[in-house]
């Protein structure tokens, strides 16, 4: 049954090819317009092993493909409603597809320079915040995960301003906000016998608030942001902090990576407290190139355990008519303590004298790989967009992405760990708005 919802989004999007303008009529004295957006997206891997939580040698519709609609209403002059849902893989489930509200705001702009909204929004944290899920209104056939992964949600439930200043070297705008979302987020699998898992979606509360300063003069748009984030397990459970260490005998013990093992117990945080810092730009620099580049750190200070870590991209576009070819560099690197820590209990053993060595060792392994969050990846990229008409673009791209100590973007081959894999990926898309 998932397969044929899968295909029937696929054909969904196949059907709105031919650009249409939005749906405009009046309801009971009030201007509604309807739009919309989807994409239809296959991925392909030389892996057989899951990347990015669908890609692999079998080949995938589902990290690519959504469907999207929208209304906008204009209530007055100074006050209109937006309402978006979207139809695409499940943020709690790699097996299933689900719709979301992504928004639903109230407006209120009590002038041209002031606008403050009300409702679920989306936060500025990146460059294409606003257009992440509509894959028409830019060239990537996919934004960077390198980056773009950095948060499980940019969807919150609160309320946000804009304020706009036109100077004579540019517009100035500055954007605030303040929310909360519930989400999920997901832990890779893990097997190393006589241990094994499958992967885990931790529920999660996320209170969020911070602003985001662009300036942008014609084309160019510069952006900084600084964001705190607070989030929180909903299932009941707390996070370990750390993993301390067992010694059994003199130069020779284990980390307790759960509270079954024998120790004095794991120290434990009810929640994690991650400040995030953005810098972003989009410049031309002559002769039809554009340089697109954004940078995230994401400090993850009271848990050694958390995703602390650091995403930048770099890429290149060049438009030739209806040809947008681009190449493009990212790399994802987790903090130095986290690194430490990860490489720390991975490489721990005890030698097999010790009763239990087996599972010991195992244990260590497993706790590193599922139990903290690390990322060391590089991804280089060559694609190219090409624009069929202002509503609808084909993409492919070719992307090779080198691990070197670990990644918790890759699913592990049974018995094995991330560090080192090498994976190709192939995607095609279609993107329409209509």
């Amino acid at each position: 049954m998932k397969r044929y919802i899968t295909w029937a989004l696929a054909a969904v999007s196949v059907l709105c090819a031919m650009p249409a303008p939005a749906m405009d009529f009046s309801l009971l004295g009030v201007d509604v317009s309807l739009s919309g957006f989807a994409t239809v997206g296959y991925a392909q891997s030389d892996q057989h092993y899951n990347y990015q939580r669908f890609l692999s040698d079998r080949g995938t519709f589902k990290r690519d493909s959504l469907l999207g609609l929208q209304m906008d209403a204009k209530l007055t002059d100074q006050f209109s409603l937006t309402v978006q849902g979207k139809l695409a893989a499940s943020i709690k489930s790699d097996d299933d597809l689900d719709p979301t509200v992504t928004w639903a705001f109230l407006t209120w702009r009590p002038a041209n320079d002031w606008l403050f909204r009300i409702g679920r929004v989306r936060i500025p944290l990146y460059l294409n915040s606003e257009t992440t899920d509509i894959g028409a209104t830019f060239d990537f056939a996919r934004l960077p995960a390198e980056v773009y992964s950095l948060t499980p949600t940019t969807n919150v439930d609160g309320i946000s301003f804009i304020k706009t200043w036109n100077l004579n070297i540019g517009e100035f705008t500055l954007d605030g906000y303040w929310g909360k979302t519930k989400t999920h987020f997901r832990n890779a699998p893990y097997e190393y016998p006589p241990l094994s898992a499958e992967a885990y979606f931790m529920p999660v509360k996320i209170d969020i608030y911070g602003l985001a300063l662009t300036f942008q003069r014609d084309d160019d748009i510069f952006r900084i942001g600084a964001h705190d984030l607070y989030a929180n397990r909903t299932d009941g459970q707390v996070m370990a902090s750390t993993f301390p260490y067992v010694q059994i005998m003199p130069g020779v013990g284990y980390y307790q990576v759960s509270n079954q093992m024998a120790g004095p117990g794991l120290p434990e945080v009810s929640e994690i407290h991650a400040p995030i810092y953005t810098l972003a730009a989009n410049v031309g620099i002559g002769y039809g190139f554009r340089v697109i580049s954004e940078y995230v750190f994401r400090d993850v200070s009271n848990i050694l355990t958390g995703p602390a870590s650091q995403g930048a991209y770099l890429a290149v576009l060049k438009p030739f008519e209806a040809w947008t070819p681009y190449i493009s560099v990212a790399h994802l690197q987790s903090l130095a303590r986290t690194f430490d820590l990860y490489n720390t209990v991975y490489n721990n053993t005890v030698p097999d004298s010790i009763p239990g060595a087996a599972t010991i060792n195992a244990s260590q392994r497993a706790g590193a790989t599922a139990g903290i969050f690390t990322y060391d990846q590089t991804t280089w990229a060559l694609g190219t967009s090409y624009r069929i008409n202002p509503t609808s673009r084909l993409k492919a791209e070719w992307a090779l992405t080198h691990v070197g100590d670990m990644s918790s973007l890759i699913d592990a081959p049974p018995g094995d760990s991330s560090r080192g894999k090498v994976v190709n990926v192939f995607s095609f898309s279609y993107s329409v708005v209509f």
